[in-house]
């Protein structure tokens, strides 16, 4: 199978006349070279182009504009920062606490209704750390054993000592 070699394509520079190899992604629009005289006239012939393209008018955000945003950001702090969801329960009647809230953001409810096993798993993936499903298993089988080792402990009776009758 034929493989396509990229021809680098050499063209003239539109400012200092030497020749540089035209990047093939910009193709008929690469037309300066990259020294820093000839980057210079490109921003400025480009800056020339913008201006007669809009009016005259710079791209930059004139003095009145940015007064006015400067004053509706002042009359709406955090605008960018509110969420859908955010307004829907600031607009509810029943008030969530800041713990709760961030809580909420975490986990949705139906997750954490049944939460024993995966705590637990999360607990011993943490102590022995390890992910894997059979060492987790093993683990969990170690530490039941010990439990009920425990259990068993205080639960038994407490054996009796043969005492020995002198006669």
């Amino acid at each position: 199978m034929k493989t396509k070699s990229r021809s680098h394509h050499q063209r003239r520079c539109a400012h200092c006349g030497r020749p540089f190899i035209v990047n093939p992604r910009l193709g008929k629009r690469h037309r300066f070279c990259a020294a820093r005289e000839c980057i210079q006239v490109r921003k400025k012939k480009a800056q020339e182009r913008w201006l007669k393209k809009n009016g005259g008018k710079s791209y930059y955000i004139s003095r009145g504009s940015r007064e006015r945003v400067a004053e509706w950001r002042k009359k709406n702090p955090k605008y960018w920062r509110r969420s859908g969801r955010n307004k829907r329960l600031n607009n509810s009647n029943f008030v969530l606490s800041k713990n709760l809230k961030i809580a909420l953001r975490r986990v949705a409810l139906q997750d954490s209704i049944d939460t024993h096993l995966p705590l637990i798993i999360g607990i011993i993936s943490r102590i022995s750390k390890c992910a894997l499903q059979d060492s987790i298993a093993k683990e969990i089988h170690r530490i039941m054993m010990l439990g009920r080792g425990i259990l068993n402990q205080n639960t038994k009776p407490k054996k009796r000592t043969r005492r020995f009758s002198r006669s």
